[in-house]
């Protein structure tokens, strides 16, 4: 009898493993959200008037098309962009850190916080601006600090 129930038990354990371990089928693989972004930015724009604000008004005129999110090379394309716009200086300067600014990810990050260092302050503001999306609680975890055990001859220590 224990013989059956522990075949019984181990069947069951490989069962639950082979269900729990199979990979979850993506919902939204094939779902392309590009047309739901441009019917959105669309609809935004017809909400937010273009000339509100110093600093936003200058990224409003600005037509760039960032890459999606699971793009590396588009990303990296932008970003090589973007760093000879800065190396440029003047207008492109400018216009790099409102893209910077429109883009917002953390791959832009080093080259916003060269902006806040330079010299042109329309720069530095755009670059103070695209670093606010930043600020506040970081998205990785951070680990709590772990209390010290106490020796193995605690008591002869008292």
């Amino acid at each position: 009898m224990t013989q059956a129930l522990t075949g019984i038990v181990l069947a069951g354990v490989v069962a639950a493993c082979w269900v729990l371990g199979r990979p979850k089928r993506n919902i939204l693989r094939s779902t392309d959200a590009s047309a739901i972004a441009a019917i959105n930015r669309s609809q935004m724009e017809l909400v937010i008037p273009a000339g509100t604000g110093d600093a936003k008004g200058q990224t409003s005129g600005l037509t760039v098309q960032l890459p999606a999110a699971h793009d590396r090379r588009g990303r990296g394309l932008l970003l090589k962009q973007l760093e000879a716009q800065f190396r440029a200086g003047g207008e492109a300067r400018r216009s790099a850190m409102a893209v910077c600014q429109l883009w917002r990810h953390r791959e832009a990050l080093p080259l916003m916080r060269r902006g806040l260092r330079d010299a042109d302050q329309v720069v530095a503001a755009l670059a103070a601006d695209a670093m606010t999306h930043f600020r506040g609680r970081s998205s990785a975890p951070v680990a709590a600090a772990q209390p010290l055990k106490l020796p193995r001859n605690v008591s002869r220590m008292r």
